[in-house]
């Protein structure tokens, strides 16, 4: 058997990383074609420990009964349904939304991979028919405290990390790419992807079906998509269900009706709990704090290794943000992927910081 070391040399993590990367969360996607992500060299950068709470999340233990959590999201089901129609003619929507992934990153100069966190914000704007503009702006990775002793030891090679873009025309969110899977490819345009939005069921049961079909088959090459890491075994079609409501929750052009939905499916997705007790207080209402500064609820649903969770407020109906936390410390030699990481560890994580309307696009109040 080979050792940690020997596998971290032999595979290519900077082409298959562990969670979803920027180029299959984000795809950079032109109108008749598909452009790879473009990096940037993070050379002598000073290294930091990588926390293992992503964006200030508090990480969240256990859970409470099925029944809470669905009586939870019911309740945040009939607030959005309640809810104000998204603007139409003449918006121009803005989100920002900061990302964080755990992942083993190879130097560019060779050698081992050390684990390191990434880091990067966007913000896009959309306006129909067609129009959009995508930023990033990224963070030099941080190795992680298990690792960080050997990179320094290895002489602090330098790290790639994503990349920090400026009015990229291409760009697409994930929830555009969802859609996308069905409309043919990412040739796909805003206002077409704004009408199957609109047609999408909006009653739990032919959601989820909607859904299930979608992600039935998520393998290279099939969807646009990555929802969960390459460990298959934590990520199953109903984490996989989880992610993509997630990710139609943050459509900013989503309607009442469909949010109201998408609360519902979550509701009734097998095995989802309310959040348990905080490392930081003693809750057991599945109530936390999140990197902004905000209240949230958190539900939960426990696949392999991985416990995917969503936070959201539930006075508001508004999407929060999501995380993939380890529920054990890795312990195969044969899958190095989060190796140093222990039990509790987030290796991805999605916070949603900002969807409002603007005045025109590059514009963020």
């Amino acid at each position: 058997m080979r050792t940690v070391d020997e596998l971290r040399t032999a595979l290519d993590y900077r082409d298959a990383p562990v969670t979803p990367p920027a180029g299959a969360l984000i795809a950079r996607a032109h109108r008749r074609r598909v452009v790879r992500r473009r990096t940037l060299l993070a050379a002598g950068t000073a290294a930091v420990a990588a926390p293992a709470v992503a964006f200030g999340l508090a990480p969240v233990r256990g859970g409470g009964a099925r029944p809470a959590a669905a009586q939870v999201l019911d309740r945040a089901a009939g607030v959005a349904a309640g809810g104000p129609e998204p603007a139409r003619g003449g918006t121009v929507w803005f989100t920002e939304t900061g990302y964080e992934e755990l992942r083993l990153t190879t130097p560019e100069t060779g050698g081992r991979a050390f684990l390191t966190a990434q880091r990067f914000t966007t913000r896009v704007w959309l306006a129909l028919p067609d129009r959009q503009r995508y930023d990033q702006e990224a963070a030099p990775p941080a190795v992680a405290e298990s690792d960080l002793a050997a990179w320094v030891a290895a002489g602090r090679p330098p790290l790639t990390g994503p990349a920090t873009v400026t009015d990229d025309p291409g760009t697409k969110d994930t929830w555009q790419l969802l859609l996308d899977d069905e409309l043919g490819g990412t040739s796909a345009d805003l206002r077409r992807e704004a009408e199957l939005l609109g047609r999408l069921p909006t009653g739990p049961a032919a959601l989820a079906a909607w859904l299930r079909r979608r992600l039935t088959d998520d393998s290279a090459g099939r969807s646009l998509v990555q929802w969960c890491p390459i460990d298959a075994g934590s990520c199953g079609v109903d984490a996989k269900l989880f992610h993509a409501a997630a990710a139609l929750l943050a459509a900013p052009l989503a309607e009442p009706a469909l949010r109201s939905g998408l609360f519902r499916v979550l509701a009734r997705l097998p095995g989802v709990r309310l959040g348990g007790t905080t490392t930081d207080g003693t809750t057991t209402d599945g109530t936390t704090t999140d990197g902004a500064g905000r209240r949230a609820t958190v539900v939960s649903v426990t696949m392999g290794q991985l416990r995917h969770e969503l936070f959201f407020d539930p006075d508001r109906a508004m999407l929060l943000g999501t995380r993939q936390v380890l529920v054990t410390t890795p312990a195969d030699p044969d899958d190095p992927q989060w190796t140093g990481a222990v039990a509790g560890t987030a290796v991805r994580s999605v916070l949603y910081l900002r969807s409002r309307t603007v005045s025109a696009i590059g514009a963020t109040a």
